[in-house]
């Protein structure tokens, strides 16, 4: 007869040790696997940006856009997930790079199939210049809404118009003055040149005073206060008058238009300026009133 067989009992320590072995085991295998497929996933061709598509702007080089974004695909996340990985790929950072170009607007990044990212962007469009004074070339590029954008090179010629502020510096990513009165403005000049006064420079005041100079000479004082059709109306009756049909670019110094039927003419002549104080009547009437007064003043 066999004799009974007896078994020593495992400690519960050892149990728990040994449980927790095998779970830690278990838990690094699964990991290695995870992070093995992953490695492998994301690395996968169809699911790797290769392309980079650019698409809008006007005189910005596309490939210094494409260059911009193609270099926010390098490395990897966490030294581990790469940034190509069309899943995770960083739009928001090619945004932001692209968007550091002074004269973008707007950018917009999307990603049309796997393989293909594509950049949208606006450019600002330079409709004209602030510049620091009349003689310096020290400007900046306004936008058709007169928002600063970026710095201009010295440009020669008339082939903007140039505003000056003359209490305010010129600087970029603001407003010159506000919307509404940067219109009022392009307005004037563009009234003004369709009847053959052609502007150059215009300088403008915190008191919504703005003094326009004319090629070849001379100066108009207008206030934002009066609608341009207005205040160009007064000076066609003005200079249709036989005491002013003469006037013309270079024989003037400055025609006063800020004060409604009251325009006041600075005229440069030989020897001698000559101001008069030249009084409308209503615009219904569209002529000037009869009375006048000159003074005449020695230089």
């Amino acid at each position: 007869m066999k004799s009974p067989r007896y078994f020593k009992k495992i400690d519960p320590n050892t149990k728990v040790l040994i449980k927790r072995i095998f779970a830690g085991v278990i838990a690094i295998s699964v990991t290695a696997l995870i992070l093995t497929a992953i490695w492998h996933g994301t690395r996968v061709e169809r699911l790797t940006v290769v392309e980079v598509e650019v698409v809008g702007g006007e005189t910005i080089s596309h490939e210094e856009v494409r260059s911009l974004a193609q270099s926010q695909f390098e490395g990897e996340y966490v030294g581990f997930i790469p940034r190509r990985f069309a899943w995770l790929y960083p739009k928001d950072d090619i945004e932001e790079a692209v968007s550091e170009i002074s004269r973008i607007d707007s950018v917009d990044v999307s990603r049309p199939d796997g393989q293909t990212v594509l950049v949208t962007f606006d450019e600002f469009l330079p409709d004209a210049l602030w510049c620091k004074s009349l003689t310096e070339n020290d400007c900046v590029f306004l936008d058709e809404t007169g928002f600063a954008y970026a710095k201009s090179p010295e440009l020669a010629g008339g082939s903007f118009l140039r505003f000056v502020h003359l209490s305010e510096a010129p600087e970029t990513n603001r407003l010159l003055v506000p919307e509404e009165d940067y219109q009022l403005l392009n307005r004037l000049a563009d009234l003004l040149s369709e009847n053959n006064w052609v502007i150059s420079h215009i300088e403008i005041d915190s008191a919504r005073d703005a003094f326009l100079h004319v090629v070849d000479g001379g100066e108009f004082k207008v206030t934002l206060t009066q609608p341009p059709s207005e205040t160009v109306d007064n000076l066609m009756i003005v200079l249709t008058s036989p005491d002013f049909e003469a006037v013309k670019p270079g024989t003037f110094q400055y025609i006063d238009l800020r004060f409604g039927n009251k325009v006041f003419v600075n005229e440069t002549v030989p020897e001698e300026v000559v101001e008069t104080e030249t009084e409308l009547e209503s615009e219904a009437e569209n002529e000037t009133a009869t009375s006048s007064e000159d003074n005449v003043a020695e230089e």
